[in-house]
C-alpha cells in the first residue's frame, strides 16, 4: 500500500476488531455474534478440486446470477 496506507487499514482494524488481531478465522470467538461464512460449494465443501467445481464458484458470484432487486438493495 502506498504512503501510509496500511497504518490506516491497520488502525481501522483495531478500532473496529480490538479483540482480535487482523487474521480472518480468529474473528469466530471473540465475534461470534457477528460470524458469518459463506460456502461456495455444495455441502459445505471448501475448495474446488475440478474444473466443474471451479464453475459453480464462477457462476455463484457472477453479479449477473443476482436479482436486480437484490442488488438496488446492496449498493
Amino acid at each position: 500500500m502506498p504512503g501510509g496506507g496500511q497504518a490506516a487499514l491497520k488502525e481501522l482494524w483495531q478500532q473496529r476488531w480490538p479483540s482480535c488481531p487482523p487474521v480472518g478465522y480468529k474473528l469466530r470467538d471473540p465475534y461470534r455474534r457477528v460470524w458469518v461464512r459463506f460456502h461456495s460449494l455444495p455441502e459445505s465443501k471448501r475448495y474446488a478440486e475440478d474444473e466443474s467445481e471451479y464453475t459453480v464458484v464462477l457462476e455463484r458470484y457472477k453479479p449477473s446470477s443476482m436479482s436486480c432487486s437484490l442488488m438496488r438493495t446492496c449498493m
